[in-house]
C-alpha cells in the first residue's frame, strides 16, 4: 500500500511539473481536422477534406495568468490536390461553426501582421510538428473588432472558459485554414468522434 502511495504521488507530481502549473489549473484540450474547419471570418471556406489531424492539451491557470499547452499536427497539407505546408497556428475568438480574429499564435512561418505584439513564435513546421509553451498575458493579441485589447490575458481566458476559442492550423494551399478544432474542457482523447480515425483515400 505504501509503495502505490508513493508510486502515485511521484506520478501526480510529475504531471504537475510538465504542465508547469499548479493545482488549480483548469485542463482544456481540443482535437483538429478538417471536418471542423470553417475558414477565414466573412469568408467562410466551409469544410475540408483532409488527412491532417491535430490535438491540443491546454492548463489554464487564472491565478497565476498563465496557459501552459502542447499543440500536436500530422500530415497537414499532405492531401491533394490541395497541398502545401503549414504557415501559421493560431487559437482565434470564435464560437462553434463560426469564426473570429487571432488571440494567440502557436508558430508561424508567414510574415507577421502589421499589428502583431509580444513574443516572436517560433517557425512552424512543414507537415508535423509539436509545440510547447506557455501564453502569458505579452502574447495576446488585439482584436479590435471583437473588443479585445492586446495583453488582456483576462480576454483569452474567458473565452477560453466559455468555449469560444478554438485552435486552426493554416497551410499555403489553404490560407484560411486546414484544420480546427474547438477548445472544451477536459480531456478530448474521451470522447472520439467517428471521424477521428479518417483517412482520405
Amino acid at each position: 500500500m505504501q509503495r502505490h502511495r508513493l508510486i502515485g504521488t511521484v506520478l501526480c507530481a510529475g504531471m504537475l511539473a510538465v504542465w508547469g502549473a499548479d493545482a488549480g489549473a483548469d485542463e482544456f484540450s481540443a482535437r483538429i481536422d478538417g471536418f471542423q474547419e470553417l475558414g477565414a471570418l466573412n469568408n467562410q471556406t466551409g469544410a475540408i477534406l483532409s488527412d491532417g489531424t491535430g490535438k491540443l492539451r491546454l492548463n489554464l491557470d487564472r491565478k497565476s495568468k498563465t496557459a501552459a499547452y502542447v499543440l500536436t499536427y500530422n500530415n497537414v497539407g499532405t492531401t491533394p490536390p490541395l497541398t502545401g505546408t503549414v504557415t501559421v497556428a493560431h487559437i482565434h475568438f470564435g464560437k462553434n461553426h463560426d469564426s473570429g480574429g487571432v488571440l494567440v499564435f502557436f508558430c508561424s512561418t508567414a510574415a507577421l501582421p502589421a499589428t502583431f505584439t509580444g513574443p516572436t513564435p517560433p517557425a512552424c513546421t512543414d507537415h508535423d510538428g509539436t509545440f510547447k509553451g506557455t501564453f502569458t498575458a505579452a502574447n495576446v493579441q488585439a482584436i479590435p473588432t471583437q473588443n479585445v485589447v492586446a495583453m488582456d490575458f483576462d480576454a483569452l481566458a474567458d473565452a477560453i472558459e466559455s468555449n469560444t476559442a478554438y485552435a486552426n492550423i493554416h497551410t499555403t494551399a489553404l490560407p484560411a485554414g486546414e484544420i480546427r478544432g474547438q477548445i472544451r474542457r477536459g480531456d478530448r482523447d474521451e470522447h472520439h468522434d467517428n471521424h477521428d480515425n479518417h483517412e482520405h483515400k
